[in-house]
């Protein structure tokens, strides 16, 4: 086998100082790493430091520009800068080199406060964009990206910026809005938004606006608007954090923060609205109390610390991680009956587990721990999805965020 087939780069986003009270790090910034498949080994190639680059996107674009050499694609890498609104968080691109190392190309002071989630989309018509959600201020801020400007990458039309507003049940955590992630549906064509604070994932539909000139026969593109188009109301107390899709995207997959819990949805062409096919508690069971989505007196203060959520490339096996048990759960998807039956729980060897990611052979599982300076190396059973431990990778500082360079 071919060593060189089996070598992945792995990018690694740090919190490089305190957010608020105790939470935050003392990381280096953006390190990339050459991860060898065959061996399971990770081996530091590069540090690039940003203050608290919480959140990382990475993309390959191609550009029409005749000026790019050889008319061949280049790989960006956004990424937030997770500080609170009155130190004036920031967006940075980068443009990554030949040697994996990362060279800034533009920066945007964005409004918002804890910026914590980035996503590079394209529409369905090609346009392209971020989507940052600020978990301080509750806001989703999107802008356009003009991959035609070579060392200007995100261009001056002015960013569309949405507040959301609300409440929900727990005491602390739900007292206001806190948009915690964004993500596109590339079937439906749909930016879904979860927002922990409210208890909502909101759908927005992303698309240009054109200005018709009639008179001279020509359209300008004028900028871009984002539509609301449904509330997915989820249970209450539950706190919507991450999303994912199945690489179909035939079903999605929300991490719910403070119970724990998964939630399946799943787009209806004919209705053009996603809908609700079960909620399961941190142990695969789907009882009447997470089956309800009506608001309640009742307070609840339930804070399991669920971060991460990854499904299989086969679409057979679901992980979450736990920060409140320094875990990884497994669940198997069951796209007949179309819920989770889980399978096990397992301890990852480090302290407050946050994102995590398979590999794109799909045999290592690695998890980034935040206090415990640590990514940790399990083997994936392509058979039953089980995991081993394999390896605990020591002095990499408050790791939360891990990124593939895309092949």
């Amino acid at each position: 086998m071919n060593s060189l087939k089996q070598t992945h780069i792995l990018y690694v986003g740090s919190y490089t100082e305190i957010v608020a009270g105790d939470f935050g790090g003392h990381g280096e910034g953006i390190s990339s790493f050459a991860f060898d498949a065959s061996t399971g080994e990770l081996k530091l190639l590069n540090n690039k430091f940003q203050v608290n680059p919480s959140y990382l996107s990475i993309a390959t674009i191609m550009h029409n520009n005749s000026i790019e050499v050889d008319n061949k694609p280049s790989t960006y890498l956004f990424a937030v800068s997770e500080i609170l609104a009155s130190k004036k968080p920031v967006i940075h691109t980068y443009i990554i080199n030949d040697n994996y190392s990362l060279r800034l190309i533009d920066t945007k002071t964005i409004e918002g406060g804890c910026p914590c989630h980035i996503h590079y989309f394209k529409d369905k018509d090609g346009e392209s964009y971020t989507a940052t959600a600020c978990y301080e201020t509750g806001n989703l801020v999107i802008h356009p990206v003009d991959v035609e400007k070579i060392d200007n990458t995100i261009n001056n039309i002015e960013p569309i910026n949405i507040y959301h507003k609300g409440s929900s049940q727990h005491p602390s955590r739900q007292t206001h809005a806190h948009a915690h992630c964004a993500c596109y549906d590339k079937q439906s064509n749909k930016l879904l938004v979860c927002d922990l604070g409210l208890d909502q994932v909101i759908v927005y539909g992303v698309q240009k606006t054109i200005d018709h000139n009639t008179n001279n026969k020509t359209e300008n593109n004028i900028g871009f608007e984002a539509v609301e188009e449904q509330i997915i109301t989820l249970p209450a107390g539950s706190g919507p954090r991450h999303i994912c899709f199945d690489e179909n995207y035939a079903y999605g997959f929300i991490i719910n923060e403070l119970t724990g819990s998964v939630t399946i949805i799943k787009h209806s062409i004919e209705k053009n609205e996603y809908e609700i096919k079960g909620t399961f508690d941190a142990s695969g069971q789907l009882s009447d109390s997470l089956k309800e989505s009506v608001m309640t007196t009742t307070s609840i203060d339930t804070d399991l610390g669920a971060a991460a959520i990854r499904i299989s490339s086969d679409g057979k096996f679901l992980y979450t991680s736990m920060r409140s048990d320094n875990t990884i759960r497994l669940f198997a998807f069951d796209p007949i009956a179309e819920s989770l039956n889980y399978i096990a729980s397992y301890p990852t060897g480090g302290k407050t587990p946050r994102d995590f990611t398979i590999d794109p052979s799909g045999q290592w599982l690695l998890v980034a721990h935040q206090d415990s300076d640590t990514i940790s190396i399990f083997n994936v059973n392509s058979y039953n999805g089980t995991l081993s431990l394999f390896n605990t990778v020591e002095n990499i500082k408050s790791p939360v965020c891990l990124g593939w360079l895309p092949k």
